[in-house]
């Protein structure tokens, strides 16, 4: 007896357990963990570039125009700077200004060139001289956002006088990350073998092209050496290095435009001087 009242108490104690797991007869369901949402992506700053442009027309007491001049360059905005963390905010904000503060003196200083460009050109206009020089000073911007990087070129021409006009091409760089305008072979990993690197692809690029090579100066390799000193931009393509006439040879050369693809630049300037400029390597 005393064995079967074991057995029994044993049974209940099983069936208690199985009721343990079970709600109103059925099975329980598991509790699943929550899953957490998604980490909202931090708000990047989106840039813009916008013209400005400052002219002026000099006109002489008979009302016939001497001379003129335009200057169109580049400011920097953020169009989302609303959005964007209190941090994150101030740093954009320095660097809108110090491009916008840049930009301003260079129109300051264009203006000022224009203006007594005008004035000479009045003084030397007369009423009875009617083959009297026109002047004209004129510049314009075009820029490219890529990635952490800036990239303004500035087309200058000029007449006041001789067998020719006279034409230039600048550029800036400006590191969005750093908040500074740059030298070029900042932009690499390592700066002294971007430019060395570089300058051999450079070389080899100019010696390649007979209809020119012919005409340079004879230092053009030097010259090319310290390519970084001079006009250099970047774009979808890659980088490309502009000489302005008399730089390389004669006025009668013109231009020469000398261009890097990405694919080349890519052990030259590194995986991070690659992300920089906004290009995936191998992307």
């Amino acid at each position: 007896m005393r064995h079967f009242a074991a057995a029994f108490l044993a049974l209940c104690f099983c069936l208690l357990a199985a009721c343990a797991g079970m709600e109103g007869g059925r099975p329980a369901v598991p509790v699943q963990p929550e899953t957490p949402p998604p980490e909202t992506p931090p708000v990047e700053p989106e840039y813009q570039l916008d013209a400005a442009t400052a002219e002026n027309t000099f006109t002489a007491e008979d009302g016939t125009e001497v001379a003129h001049y335009t200057y169109t360059l580049l400011t920097l905005a953020v169009v989302n700077g609303e959005e964007l963390p209190q941090e994150i905010a101030e740093a954009v904000e320095r660097n809108v200004d110090l491009f916008n503060e840049t930009m301003a003196v260079l129109m300051e200083k264009s203006s000022e060139t224009g203006r007594i460009m005008g004035e000479d050109a009045l003084s030397g206009y007369t009423v009875w001289d009617r083959n009297s020089i026109y002047y004209y000073d004129e510049t314009s911007a075009r820029g490219e956002l890529l990635g952490e990087i800036v990239s303004v070129r500035l087309d200058n021409q000029c007449f006041t006088g001789g067998a020719h006009p006279n034409r230039y091409v600048s550029s800036f760089l400006f590191d969005l990350r750093a908040g500074q305008f740059i030298n070029p072979i900042q932009i690499a990993d390592t700066p002294e073998a971007f430019r060395t690197g570089a300058a051999a692809v450079l070389l080899e690029k100019l010696e390649e092209r007979g209809d020119i090579l012919g005409s340079c100066w004879p230092e053009y390799a030097e010259i090319i050496s310290r390519w970084n000193e001079g006009t250099v931009l970047f774009d979808e393509e890659g980088m490309l290095v502009v000489f302005s006439p008399y730089e390389l040879g004669p006025y009668s050369m013109g231009e020469v435009e000398l261009r890097v693809t990405y694919e080349e630049l890519a052990s030259l300037v590194g995986e991070e001087g690659l992300r920089r400029l906004g290009v995936r390597e191998g992307g």
